[in-house]
């Protein structure tokens, strides 16, 4: 990832410039009405200094966009174009103030010299320079100091967005392994006691990895019940006559998105510690409701203990609902009646608000 500053794009934005000319020619006009209110200044002289404002103003900003673009599609640095469209500025200004002197010449009535100023080349350029630059420095703080907060809360977007996904990628690294060794654990049993049946097992969980590395790492809801439903396969294949499992999907929820395996560590949670220890009952539900999304493992076993309420799946559940960058997704593993909950709770949005 890129940690500097810059882009294929500039950081400048058209209202931005309009901002600051907006900004700059009010603040240089009224003065100038404020003189001609209270002086003999004629009208004529108030729309000469309008215009050359604006003149200057234009000239300033054309450039500073101009040069910033270009200086940014060339791969330079947010702070050296802006440093560079600013330096720009000062000759470009300049320009506007060699007009003026022109018409002092032609017109000494519509000049912005005062009468005891001379008019000569040299302290036309000394003006305009001294000028220009304090313009320079009003349109930096106007213009850059935007640009270069929107580009600093950009770059602390994008490295909290990496870290997020760093962070994602550690816990699915975690996840797979734990999921590929206590699934050929759960083969074991059977090689001895069923090897055509541990040969079938085996090929299901073959695909059951192939889809699971497919997987990005959000998808439809649909997507993750039949996952799941493959995957509980295999366990009730490994304990016929012990586990069952019932599904309770709403077929609304079955195009909204959901984080990719969410549900799979809870339900190996109620296999292992739950249905295989107490009546052998699991239900898997998702329900929507009042623009929440729902989706629930259930278990018939027996109380909430350190093994199943503190286990390492169960942790990464909560931290990956985290990352999401969900803040209304919650996780809840209660104990109601005579069956154990485990509840994910997400914003429903379809899967495309996620691609």
């Amino acid at each position: 990832m890129k940690t500097d500053d810059r882009s294929s794009s500039p950081a400048l934005s058209k209202l931005s410039l309009v901002q600051a000319f907006v900004f700059g020619y009010v603040l240089w006009v009224v003065p100038v009405i404020v003189r001609w209110v209270l002086s003999s200044m004629s009208i004529r002289l108030v729309v000469y200094h309008a215009l050359w404002i604006a003149l200057l103003y234009a000239l300033a900003l054309s450039t500073i966009w101009v040069v910033h673009r270009a200086a940014r599609a060339r791969g330079i640095s947010l702070k050296v174009a802006s440093m560079l469209s600013l330096a720009a500025t000062v000759p470009a200004m300049m320009v506007s103030y060699f007009i003026d002197l022109e018409v002092a010449l032609w017109d000494p009535s519509l000049s912005l010299l005062r009468p005891e100023e001379p008019r000569t080349l040299s302290y036309a350029l000394a003006t305009a320079l001294v000028d220009s630059v304090a313009i320079a420095a009003f349109l930096a703080a106007v213009v850059f100091l935007p640009a270069f907060a929107r580009a600093h809360k950009e770059r602390i977007y994008e490295l909290e967005r990496v870290s997020r996904e760093a962070e994602l990628l550690r816990f699915r690294a975690h996840l797979e392994p734990h999921f590929v060794l206590n699934s050929l654990n759960a083969v074991a049993g059977l090689v001895e006691e069923d090897p055509p049946q541990a040969c079938e097992l085996l090929a299901a969980l073959g695909d059951l990895f192939r889809e699971a590395s497919a997987f990005h790492s959000v998808h439809r809801v649909e997507d993750e019940i039949e996952w799941l439903k493959r995957y509980v396969t295999i366990h009730e294949l490994r304990h016929p006559d012990v586990l069952r499992a019932t599904w309770d999907v709403d077929p609304d929820t079955l195009e909204l998105s959901c984080p990719a395996l969410i549900l799979q560590p809870l339900v190996e949670n109620a296999v292992k510690h739950g249905a295989l220890r107490g009546g052998g009952h699991l239900l898997v539900r998702s329900a929507l409701e009042q623009g929440t999304l729902t989706l629930t493992v259930e278990d018939d076993g027996p109380e909430l203990g350190s093994p199943r309420a503190g286990g390492r799946g169960l942790t990464i559940v909560k931290r990956r609902l985290e990352l999401e960058s969900v803040k209304t997704s919650a996780f809840e593993l209660v104990r109601e009646g005579a069956r154990t909950v485990a509840r994910v709770r997400l914003p429903a949005s379809l899967r495309g608000a996620h691609a």
